[in-house]
């Protein structure tokens, strides 16, 4: 068997992975969407959530949360929610999945950072940290995705 079909017969095992995790992202940004306000679907604002959360979260990180992500937190809640989308997108899909991973990875460790939760602890947040970087790593989007379609036509191989 030859490395490229052994590589499309590995990432055939992350697909599962690969569409929850996507998935996830999508129902994430959607509510965020459809509810008209970041925190409408949570039953709080990014400000109050990142406010509540603000003596949690790490040193380095809180200045950052203070002068900019307070101050712009409606840009801040639409762009997060946006992102998402895309995010699960691109990873459901398997379209620019090593993109999609590596941009999910920033939103995930950009929430540990904000909430203090150490990323190297058992959570949910590290669970799908983790899940990320095996999509980013094995090109999952290269095994029933759009990435192994472009990738045949040698038409992109950056991020695919």
């Amino acid at each position: 068997m030859s490395t490229s079909k052994t590589h499309t017969v590995s990432v055939l095992f992350l697909l599962p992975l690969r569409l929850a995790i996507g998935l996830s992202f999508l129902i994430a940004g959607r509510e965020k969407i459809l509810a008209g306000d970041w925190g409408a679907a949570y039953g709080t604002s990014l400000n109050e959530f990142v406010s509540a959360n603000l003596e949690n979260a790490f040193t380095f990180y809180r200045p950052f949360l203070e002068s900019v992500v307070i101050p712009n937190a409606a840009a801040f809640a639409v762009l997060i929610a946006w992102v998402e989308v895309l995010v699960g997108v691109s990873v459901f899909l398997g379209l620019f999945t090593r993109f999609g991973a590596a941009v999910g990875i920033f939103l995930v460790l950009n929430y540990t950072f904000g909430t203090g939760i150490f990323v190297w602890l058992p959570s949910p947040e590290t669970l799908y940290i983790w899940a990320l970087f095996t999509l980013f790593v094995c090109s999952a989007g290269r095994g029933f995705g759009a990435d192994q379609i472009l990738r045949s036509q040698r038409k992109v191989r950056l991020f695919t």
